[in-house]
């Protein structure tokens, strides 16, 4: 209990963190700094009578932190109520919001977490350490480095709690920060590989899984990865809500949606009182949970597809799916009915099991389906759909849209409602069968040209290089689609400004997002009618692949060279190879000398993929000679050899 508190960091990553625990316990310093790079601050004490003059200090200091560990293997938790209760105060002035005063010894921790947005301090208590990192995964390190007698074999022997449970079938949700990293290759490894894996649909057991077999990323490793990602606003908040939804399953306590939004740090008290005030304005009652959500989407707090998450973690853990009375026959578990509304979720039903519902229940109203940035409207006379829209396309192709291609959203049904975004030009004016006949023979081509490209909607596509002469070549002759329609003068301009979109970097989702104004039907068509008119190709090489293996060769070099001499390496090879060239502005190295790539820039340069693919050859074959130059080259050798056949096997 004597001593000055241990040694301690302002930052912790997830980058090659290695024999921490081992470390700990020998005589040798650890170098935290080699071992810790992030935005994370970190202190640990061991529990002794003067420690809350330095607490006292570092209040006078300002000074803020995720984590104060509070090390109890000597005394236990044989702490006096009042000093509990001092230390409260200190979480109080001294945490950052979502931080954690740690008491920990060997068979158990205790944890103040600043959860509660007014102040206040939440209360658990552990029967092994494992639970507190489950819910703060990057203090697993930090604790095992600083803490004797915690390690590894530890926090792995008692992993079968309900948290444990919670946080593996979780699953992460990108925000629209994190889909542009993801889509614009900005996050170096090993982020890289795991920001890939999330797909928003994928839980957090796949993910550890397929970084242990593609990339031998230890779960551990992945799941400090994953918090970075979310305190980086990547991905929407996981780790908040574990402790949260494991509460209220043990107590069995329903809970409200804006409740939980709140406590997983997703809005703030002052925005769930906002959106209150919004309903209450719509005028929907006091149950309408669900349509908080959407109100909680349309404010940008989250997306449609985190919305689907957290009702499916209320409809679990918050005993909703034990109140029969408030399921609605032919719709599924997800779905509530409110007075005359219902609302749901597609996934427990499909999108023309929902029309032919309403048309068989004589329904007039407004059907709105939201997901992510599209919103799909319809309009309900007598059962019979007379109007529709989504997003810029009108009518019949809104409709056929919606039936061809959504699988998820959320859905609201407002009876006797009208909407102002539908007019005349919206009209429908065939009925309900015959155009969900047309869907479905859509929805068979469409199937049959994504079968067609070797990795569907992620198929990338490059156009030829003189693909305004051919084109304007071919578009003199009458042309017909793969379904024989023919493809109109209007068509043929639209396809010319589809063709711009092709560039050999975006994947044909990213191509057809480009074109609102066209059904992706009708994009699908243009892109086979270009591909068979050898006007487009499929690539089959890819950047992420050779980009991934440069960033773990550079990652494997960096252990033995040294962060700051393998920065000057890349960066001396990279002008070596591209001087101050636009090529070589089109590569990204960090401060910790990781690599990632401009796409922006790579796309508006116009080059092709091939190109990119030879000037990052080239690059790591001077980063290579250069690294050879500075240590053995068989060192070189063998640690190319291992990532080469880790990414074989």
């Amino acid at each position: 209990m004597q001593g000055s508190p241990k040694k301690w960091v302002t930052v912790l990553t997830s980058s090659d963190i290695k024999s921490t625990s081992a470390q700990a316990k020998g005589n040798e310093p650890i170098d935290e700094a080699a071992y810790f790079a992030s935005n994370l601050a970190f202190r640990t004490y061991a529990y002794k009578e003067n420690l809350f003059v330095e607490l006292d200090d570092l209040v006078s200091q300002s000074k803020f932190f995720d984590g104060l560990i509070i090390d109890l293997m000597q005394t236990g938790f044989t702490l006096p109520l009042e000093t509990l209760v001092k230390f409260s105060f200190y979480a109080q002035r001294l945490l950052k919001p979502q931080g954690v005063l740690l008491f920990v010894k060997a068979d158990g921790a205790i944890t103040l977490t600043k959860d509660d947005p007014g102040g206040g301090l939440t209360f658990n208590t552990y029967d092994s350490p494992f639970g507190i990192f489950t819910r703060h995964p990057m203090l697993a390190d930090y604790v095992c480095a600083t803490v004797a007698g915690i390690d590894r074999r530890r926090l792995q022997g008692g992993g079968n709690t309900l948290a444990n449970h919670i946080l593996y079938t979780s699953t992460p949700v990108l925000t629209t920060k994190g889909q542009k990293a993801k889509s614009e290759y900005t996050v170096a490894a090993p982020h890289h590989w795991v920001i890939q894996a999330i797909d928003d649909y994928t839980t957090i057991e796949v993910i550890t899984r397929l970084m242990e077999s593609h990339h031998r990323l230890a779960a551990d490793e992945t799941m400090r990865i994953i918090q970075e990602l979310e305190s980086q606003k990547l991905i929407f908040p996981v780790f908040p809500r574990i402790q949260f939804l494991a509460n209220c399953y043990h107590n069995r306590k329903p809970f409200r949606l804006g409740r939980y939004m709140v406590a997983a740090g997703i809005i703030t008290e002052s925005s769930l009182r906002e959106l209150l005030e919004k309903q209450a304005e719509e005028g929907w009652g006091k149950r309408q949970k669900t349509y908080l959500g959407l109100l909680a989407v349309r404010a940008e707090y989250i997306n449609n597809r985190e919305l689907e998450v957290l009702l499916d973690d209320q409809y679990l853990y918050g005993g909703y799916h034990k109140k029969s009375d408030e399921k609605t026959e032919g719709y599924g578990n997800n779905v509530d009915t409110i007075k005359d509304s219902i609302i749901g979720s597609l996934g427990a039903t499909d999108p023309s099991a929902l029309l032919q519902s309403l048309a068989a229940g004589h329904k007039t109203g407004i059907l709105t389906v939201e997901k992510r940035e599209k919103s799909f409207i319809v309009s309900f006379q007598q059962g019979k759909p007379v109007f529709a829209r989504l997003n810029k396309l009108k009518g019949y192709d809104a409709l056929q849209e919606f039936l061809t291609t959504w699988s998820d959203g959320i859905f609201v049904f407002r009876d006797k409602a009208t909407s102002q975004d539908l007019d005349n030009t919206c009209a429908l004016t065939k009925p309900l069968d015959r155009m969900l006949i047309d869907a479905a023979l859509s929805q068979d081509n469409v199937s049959k040209i994504l079968s067609y490209l070797p990795q569907g909607r992620s198929s990338i596509l490059e156009r030829v290089d003189n693909f305004e002469s051919l084109w304007s070549k071919l578009s003199e002759q009458d042309l017909k689609y793969v379904d024989n329609t023919p493809v109109t003068e209007e068509d043929k301009a639209t396809i010319a400004k589809l063709a711009t979109s092709i560039d050999g970097f975006s994947t044909l989702d990213e191509a057809m997002k480009s074109q609102e104004a066209w059904t992706s039907y009708q994009i699908l068509k243009a892109i086979k009618l270009l591909i068979d008119s050898s006007l487009i190709n499929i690539q089959n090489a890819s950047l992420l692949k050779p980009l991934s293996i440069f960033q773990r060769i550079a990652t494997e070099l960096q252990n033995t060279i040294g962060q700051e001499e393998n920065r000057e390496l890349l960066i001396s090879s990279l002008h070596y190879v591209h001087g101050d060239s636009d090529s070589a502005s089109r590569f990204i190295i960090d401060m910790a000398g990781r690599i990632s790539l401009n796409l922006s820039k790579v796309k508006h340069s116009e080059t092709s993929l091939s190109n990119m693919i030879l000037e990052l050859r080239h690059w790591m074959e001077a980063y290579l000679v250069y690294c050879k130059k500075k240590i053995p080259p068989e060192i070189v050798d063998k640690i190319i050899a291992g990532v080469i056949n880790s990414e074989v096997n």
